[in-house]
């Protein structure tokens, strides 16, 4: 056994470069696995920790007003465990030295001997007293706006400026992902922030006394938001219910577990590609090393080596090389996991996020890799066990001498070099291992094609999004619904406006059977020019005279399709007798890149709220020049809520999409990385087993690069091969990463682009041509004189 261990060494250095190039893949794939794996069980265990400890809802009820002394009420109604009011106003600040739209949404703290829910965890500084002009901001804004404790910020509040002194900063469970609205899709802290005041002093501050116009309960264990919906819907229907949602549907609850979920699938999808090239690379090493130690194989068993001893012995190559990359992979993906988990720290603020040495991912690194490196070797081995001594010490048998299927098409033979015949016949006359080698190519090609599609999936996001759908210069959200015709009147002859149109845009409960979603439901004319809703040609589509459009993403939620009926309800309808909401028919499905919305005819969904001609929103076309005049003159309109250009949702949504860049060359250059590896690995193998007819070339008068035409036609043959296997796989690939990371907040198109393709094609080819000049050294440094005289 010491000789085979010697022999063990000896040919592991003689292959040093495939086996090393094997290591680097195996320990690739682990580190992503481990990392990604690692820093998203950090990141579930300190949310659920942080719910739990900070006592998170389970739903969230906005009202217009609701006594504060008849919030303790709602405990009474079965299954709610505790309930807490409270007030939110939406603020802008003052700032006469900026020209731009800062807003911050106060909440009120809990009050002293009331239920403690979404409690505040206090980063800096100290809590706002009671009855005293004091706030306290998240850390992102106020380190966005270069502000200190101590200093004061002046807002707008119900028409009044008021100035609020920062004591520290904090952060709700409610807040940890911070956006203003479902549209923004990424936080912009220089704009937006969260605010905690104690409750008496903004009770004081607003216009609304005795009231709260926001509730928030915690349920009994075992009891589901839907059970109790309905009883809480008509305790509250006097207070005018503006939205109610679970904690499943929050906005920061949503993201957060959708980017868990996402982490999660990537971290189990890429170590499998990764492991399954090494797998090929160790198969197909393996099965070369046997072939070329048949001679020697039979030696050993003569001498009375067992089969189990044997094989043991050239299984030990993969589980030398599997247990090296296993643990190179579980250690460097630790390390990586505490970078990354302070990146995900700093994009998400989650309180307590820390990544800790794992060693059970250390270990499942270390297993998986030897639990594939062990099943190619097992079965890179078996040939071995039908070897009997005298047959294994002669050469083997040649093969068939029968033309290859290529062959036959003779045309297309005689037009081959002799070199380039040698190198494509070799192709057809080892099926097992070339199909290996095409479906590595196909693998690594298609993970390359989803990087390449992965920058043109935002590309389209963005573009469509920003000049074909939103089509308006200049949105402004009203604070409340308001008659349609007065606020275009107001708006009509402002200076540089040339166009305006109403939106509807209302909370809606979409539910199909038991599957249910809460969605905006958008109100349009027939006639809109400044939203367009778009099929997947890119053609304008109507919204229908009676029914709802639904997007992609949410007819997939609902498990719907054109011509199911679906129930429909709104907080925002007057309800009939027995008549909460009402029965509409799916009249199509468009896809929406961003957002989650069904769209209705604008007097369609006036009919179904039963509240006459109202709008929620404008959208104005304006001459650009004008924008800053108007939000200059609206901002402190008490039926404003916000005022956005276009031009600052672009780059809001540029932004987020920046974030995918990183990811796009990532996957590249580690596919580029395992193409190198694959395709370096099938070159050594041809060039070993070549070695005499090489040297025969070399001797002939052949120069290096003319003998390299034998190894490299033999790859570029493997490697059409896999483009053509790798496009459909490309395919599937691209569509299930477009729908794992897909949400509610955008959904990323699955087209596959020829550009893609070609820049994949182009990618792979590059890693054949860096192979390839490895193999050329290999074979300028040839001793052709010395392989010559060896006797077979």
């Amino acid at each position: 056994m010491v000789m085979l261990r010697r022999k063990n060494w000896r040919d592991i250095k003689d292959n040093k470069g495939v086996y090393f190039a094997c290591i680097v893949v195996i320990a690739l794939g682990l580190m992503i696995y481990s990392a990604m794996s690692i820093a998203v069980e950090s990141m579930d265990k300190t949310l659920q920790k942080y719910y739990t400890d900070k006592n998170f809802a389970d739903g969230f009820i906005s009202v217009t007003g609701y006594p504060e002394n008849k919030v303790t009420s709602l405990e009474f109604i079965p299954g709610i465990d505790q309930a807490a009011g409270r007030i939110i106003k939406e603020v802008r600040i003052i700032d006469q030295q900026k020209d731009s739209n800062r807003y911050l949404k106060i909440l009120t703290l809990n009050r002293p001997n009331t239920p403690q829910i979404n409690q505040i965890h206090l980063t800096t500084g100290q809590l706002p007293r009671e009855n005293q002009p004091e706030i306290l901001v998240d850390p992102k804004f106020l380190a966005a706006n270069h502000l200190s404790l101590g200093d004061s910020i002046n807002v707008n509040l119900d028409g009044n400026q008021v100035s609020l002194m920062v004591t520290g900063t904090g952060q709700s469970p409610e807040f940890i992902y911070i956006m203003r609205n479902a549209q923004d899709l990424y936080p912009s802290p220089e704009e937006f922030g969260m605010a905690y005041v104690s409750f008496s002093t903004l009770k004081a501050l607003v216009k609304e006394k005795g009231q709260v116009n926001d509730l928030v309960i915690t349920l009994k264990e075992g009891v589901r938001f839907e059970e109790i919906k309905d009883s809480l819907e008509a305790e509250l229907k006097p207070y005018g219910v503006r939205s109610m949602v679970a904690r499943k549907d929050q906005t920061s609850h949503t993201i957060m577990t959708s980017e868990i979920k996402s982490l999660r699938t990537m971290a189990k999808a890429l170590p499998v590609v990764f492991l399954g090239v090494a797998a090929i690379i160790l198969y197909t090493m393996l099965r070369r090393l046997i072939e070329l130690q048949r001679a020697m194989i039979g030696t050993l068993k003569a001498f009375g080596f067992t089969n189990r001893e044997i094989v043991i012995h050239y299984v030990t190559y993969p589980v030398v090389i599997g247990t090296t990359g296993g643990l190179l992979g579980g250690l460097s993906g630790v390390a990586l996991s505490f970078p990354l988990t302070t990146m995900y720290k700093a994009f998400f603020d989650l309180p307590g996020l820390k990544s800790e040495f794992s060693f059970k991912y250390l270990f499942f690194s270390l297993a998986l890799a030897l639990i594939f490196s062990v099943i190619s070797g097992i079965k890179g081995s078996l040939d071995i066990l039908r070897l009997e001594p005298a047959e294994a010490m002669r050469p083997p048998a040649p093969g068939t001498a029968s033309k290859t299927l290529i062959e036959k098409f003779t045309w297309f033979w005689r037009s081959l070099t002799s070199q380039a015949q040698m190198g494509i016949r070799d192709v057809f006359r080892t099926p097992t291992r070339s199909l290996f080698n095409v479906l590595g190519i196909a693998v690594v090609f298609s993970l390359m094609t989803v990087s390449w599609s992965m920058q043109n999936m935002t590309d389209i996001l963005t573009t469509v999004q920003l000049e074909k759908v939103q089509t308006f210069d200049v949105k402004m959200q009203l604070s409340q619904p308001s008659p349609t015709g007065a606020t275009k009147l107001a708006l009509a002859h402002e200076p540089g406006v040339t166009k305006i149109e109403p939106l509807l845009e209302v909370p809606a409960s979409l539910r199909n059977g038991w599957l249910k979603k809460e969605v905006a439901l958008m109100g349009l004319t027939k006639e809109t020019t400044l939203y367009n809703i778009l099929d997947k040609k890119g053609q304008r589509v109507e919204v229908p005279d009676q029914g709802v459009l639904l997007s992609e993403h949410l007819a997939k939620s609902l498990n719907v399709k054109v011509g199911d009926e679906i129930y429909v309800e709104s907080p925002l309808r007057r309800e009939t007798i027995g008549q909460k909401g009402a029965k509409l028919f799916v009249k199509g499905i468009v896809p929406q890149y961003v957002g989650l919305n069904a769209f209705m005819e604008e007097k369609q969904l006036q009919y179904f709220l039963r509240q006459g001609e109202i709008s929620t929103s404008m959208l104005i076309e304006m001459d650009p020049a004008e924008i800053g005049t108007m939000k200059n003159k609206f901002r402190n309109a008490s039926n404003v809520a916000s005022i956005e250009s276009l031009k600052d949702t672009g780059d809001k949504i540029a932004k987020m999409m920046e974030s995918f860049g990183f990811t796009v060359w990532i996957l590249a250059i580690l596919g580029g990385i395992c193409g190198f590896a694959l395709i370096y690995n099938a070159s050594i193998i041809s060039l070993s087993e070549r070695k005499r007819e090489l040297a025969s070339l070399r001797v002939l008068g052949m120069t290096p690069r003319e003998v390299l035409k034998v190894i490299t036609s033999e790859q570029w043959t493997l490697y059409a091969f896999g483009i053509l296997l790798g496009i459909p796989m490309a395919y599937g690939l691209n569509l299930s990463m477009a729908q794992s990371m897909s949400n509610d907040m955008y959904s990323l198109p699955a087209e596959l682009p020829f550009m893609a393709l070609l820049g994949a094609a182009a990618g792979t080819a590059f890693s054949v041509l860096v192979a390839q000049s490895r193999a050329y050294y290999k074979i300028k440094s040839l001793p052709y004189v010395e392989i010559l005289a060896t006797r077979d």
